[in-house]
C-alpha cells in the first residue's frame, strides 16, 4: 500500500481547510458470487468491483469450476458487478474473491512510444523503460489535480471530523462512491456509520472537490479513540479508459515525450511545461478562502 498526502487541503491563506487526514491506497478483495459457464467465463461479484477493462486480478478460493478459475486474470468488464475473463469454463463454481494486481495505465505501451515519437519491435529491453514512464506521467498528472485518471480506493483517515454540520472535503475526484464510514471506539471496536447519517456531494473532475456532511438527522459517534478514530473509504476515477478527458491523456503524452527523449523524468523544458501546464489548467482544484 501506498501513502498519499490529500493534495489539496488547504486555504488561499496556506491554512490547513480540514483536520489532519491520511489518504492510503487500497485494493480490497471483492467477494465472487460465480461463475458462468461460457468461453470466456462472467465472474459476478457481491459488490462493485470498480475494475476497468484491462486489469489485472487474482481471483482466490473459487471452487467447484471446470478448469480452476483460481489464478491471475485479465478481466473485461460487462458491468458493475460482472466481468469475463479469458477462460473457457464447463462446469460453473462459486466462491472466492477477486483483487486488483495490475492495474490498466489510460496509455498504452504502444500508445506511449508512439507520443514520444518513438518506435522498436516488441519484446524489446525499453518496453519496461516506456511502461515506467507512463505510470510516472500518470502520478504526475494525478498530483498535480487532486485527480485519480481510472478508479482507485482509498482510505482516508480523520483525527476529528467538524463538530458542527460543516461539510468535509474529499482528497480526489471524481468520486465513483462513498464506499462507507467507520469509526473506532474507546475500547478498539469499528462500527460502521449508517448510511443514513450522511450525503455524500461527489464534486466533479473540475474544479470542484466532493464532500459528504450530515443529514439532517445525522450525528457523528461521539465514543471515540483519540487517534484517527474515523475511516471514510471513497472510491475515485473515471470507470474507464474512454471517459478519461482528453487533456489530460495529452498531459501525459508530454510528460512521457519528455521523458523519453531527455532520458529523465525531471521536467525541465519550459515551453514543455507551458503546453503541459495548459492542459491540465481547466482540471485542477479551486479553492476557497
Amino acid at each position: 500500500m501506498s501513502f498519499i498526502m490529500p493534495p489539496f487541503w488547504a486555504t488561499g491563506s496556506g491554512r490547513a481547510a480540514a483536520p489532519h487526514a491520511v489518504a492510503v491506497r487500497v485494493t480490497p478483495a471483492v467477494t465472487i458470487v460465480s461463475s458462468s459457464i461460457a468461453a470466456a467465463s462472467v465472474l459476478e461479484t457481491l459488490t462493485p468491483h470498480w475494475l476497468v477493462s484491462g486489469d489485472t486480478v487474482l481471483v482466490a478460493g473459487h471452487t467447484g469450476s471446470t478448469p480452476a478459475v483460481d489464478g491471475s486474470r485479465v478481466v473485461t468488464v460487462i458491468d458493475a458487478t460482472h466481468v469475463s475473463i479469458p477462460l473457457n469454463v464447463t462446469v460453473a463454481g462459486a466462491g472466492g474473491t477477486l483483487t486488483r494486481t495490475i492495474a490498466v495505465e489510460p496509455l498504452t505501451l504502444a500508445q506511449g512510444k508512439l507520443r514520444a515519437g518513438l518506435d522498436w519491435a516488441d519484446g524489446d529491453a525499453r518496453d519496461a523503460l516506456m511502461l515506467g514512464f507512463i505510470a510516472a506521467a500518470r502520478a504526475k498528472v494525478e498530483r498535480d489535480t487532486g485527480l485519480s485518471l481510472l478508479p482507485q480506493t482509498f482510505d482516508v483517515a480523520f483525527d476529528a471530523l467538524p463538530a458542527d454540520r460543516t461539510p468535509i472535503t474529499l482528497p480526489w475526484r471524481p468520486v465513483l462512491a462513498l464506499a462507507s464510514i467507520t469509526s473506532i471506539d474507546s475500547a478498539g471496536v469499528v462500527q460502521t456509520l449508517a448510511t443514513t447519517n450522511y450525503h455524500l456531494d461527489p464534486g466533479s473532475e473540475a474544479p470542484i472537490a466532493a464532500r459528504v456532511g450530515l443529514s439532517l438527522a445525522g450525528a457523528w459517534p461521539t465514543d471515540l479513540r483519540s487517534f484517527q478514530p474515523y475511516v471514510l473509504r471513497l472510491v475515485a476515477g473515471w470507470s474507464s479508459i474512454a471517459e478519461v478527458p482528453a487533456p489530460l491523456v495529452e498531459a501525459m503524452g508530454i510528460l512521457i515525450a519528455h521523458a523519453a527523449t531527455t532520458g529523465r523524468d525531471r521536467f525541465t523544458d519550459a515551453l514543455s511545461r507551458d503546453e503541459y501546464a495548459e492542459k491540465i489548467a481547466s482540471y485542477e482544484l479551486v479553492t476557497v478562502a
